[in-house]
């Protein structure tokens, strides 16, 4: 049998980083984070971080055929099944990628995590993440450590993404581009709609059970 691809939707904040993480562990699959990725290309000061910081900067998605380019480079890198967080983010992106797959585009389940708003404003105001690992933490974590990162040592701090108005710009174009990809999924039966409140490990333990 094929390995499963595992596609994360949801808003910002709502946990696709963490949940995405978990998963491939669990499944033993390899993942990529696009937000993630795309920080590392704008701290590298890549040709694509540079051709992606006017959109970062704002809070605005960045073009599809800047994201093809970038996951299809790592892909290259890892074969077989994989757990994708944040790709696709619109409907074009999400029929480009079918087509990439092929027959294995049936062992695809995409997973879209709901929260309030008022949750996930909560959550982005609380999150810092390290500016060197990409840890992920909340300001009582920081705190403690005293604004260091308990992986790796760097400085703990608030993601230039997270400030609230390009949070905002976020969260309304997920609404506009992604919620629509949801439906994509959920026209071929491959979508999966979980609750993302609570504790991240009583979240994936709903996720897991959707799963099996």
């Amino acid at each position: 049998m094929a390995a499963p691809t595992i596609v994360l939707l949801g808003p910002p904040a709502s946990g696709k980083g963490t949940q995405g993480r978990l998963l491939a562990d669990t499944l033993k699959l390899p993942y990529f984070s696009t937000g993630r990725q795309l920080r590392r290309e704008l701290k590298a000061r890549s040709a694509i971080g540079r051709e992606a910081e006017p959109y970062l900067e704002v809070g605005r998605y960045v073009p599809d055929e800047l994201v093809l380019s970038l996951l299809m480079s790592w892909l290259e890198k890892h074969k077989g099944g994989w757990v994708l967080d944040g790709f696709p983010r619109t409907v074009p992106q999400s029929e480009d990628f079918d087509r990439f797959l092929g027959s294995r585009r049936q062992n695809l389940r995409a997973i879209l995590l709901e929260a309030p708003a008022d949750e996930l404003e909560r959550r982005v105001s609380d999150r810092r993440e390290c500016t060197m690992c990409s840890w992920t933490g909340t300001r009582t974590q920081a705190r403690r450590s005293g604004g260091r990162c308990p992986s790796c040592g760097g400085e703990l701090g608030q993601r230039d993404d997270d400030e609230l108005e390009n949070f905002r710009q976020r969260r309304k174009e997920f609404e506009e581009l992604t919620l629509p990809v949801a439906s994509y999924y959920e026209q071929s039966d491959r979508l999966l709609r979980v609750c993302g409140t609570g504790r991240p490990e009583e979240v994936f333990s709903r996720l897991q059970s959707h799963l099996s």
